[in-house]
């Protein structure tokens, strides 16, 4: 027979499925791509608005680089559905996206300020162009860093940190748990 964790799982995701599919979600607005980074062969990302130097290669490396180790902290290195919901019912996805960062993104990014929060939580592709968003949001309009100058442990000890504050918090200095700074730890000491 079937055991309690897997009703739970499944009763989870056919929840998350119905909410997904009941959506009365408008067609999604084309995102303007210029300069894409490509990721991956299917996946292309908006270029990141930056005024730097750094080429596209370095650009794609860095985030590559960034977005493993967020994974690596919000879902256990796990490619979650963008709507699996986190406990805690706040963030989502395998980046733990949450609905104020796709707000926050919708703000300063006049090119994404078409899709809602259901489109990016039902669509791939959409919640990874609003994770790299958010992550240049993070460290150059709230931390004013010119990461690409920076070493790359360097850039997402500071990412990591604020992803999971938020950037007032980060700011004021609060502290992250401990098991997070021991996770960001390794990860750091095990990616080259």
């Amino acid at each position: 027979m079937f055991n309690g964790y897997f009703l739970k799982i499944f009763y989870k995701d056919a929840i998350a499925l119905f909410c997904a599919a009941s959506l009365s979600v408008s067609s999604p607005t084309q995102i303007k791509i210029t300069a894409p980074l490509q990721l991956t062969s299917h996946l292309q990302l908006t270029q990141l608005k930056v005024d730097s130097t750094a080429s596209v290669d370095t650009k794609t490396e860095l985030w590559r680089y960034l977005r493993k180790g967020i994974n690596y902290l919000e879902a256990s290195g796990k490619e979650l559905r963008p709507y699996y919901m986190h406990a805690g019912s706040k963030a989502y996805g395998p980046l733990a996206l949450t609905p104020i960062a796709i707000k926050d993104v919708k703000k300063h990014r006049p090119d994404l300020s078409g899709f809602g929060i259901e489109e990016v939580l039902i669509d791939k592709e959409l919640y990874e162009v609003f994770a790299l968003a958010y992550a240049d949001l993070l460290l150059k309009h709230y931390l004013k860093l010119d990461y690409f100058r920076m070493d790359k442990k360097e850039v997402f000890s500071i990412l990591e940190k604020a992803w999971f504050l938020g950037p007032t918090l980060y700011k004021n200095g609060h502290p992250v748990i401990a098991s997070r700074e021991a996770n960001a730890a390794r990860y750091i000491s095990s990616v080259s």
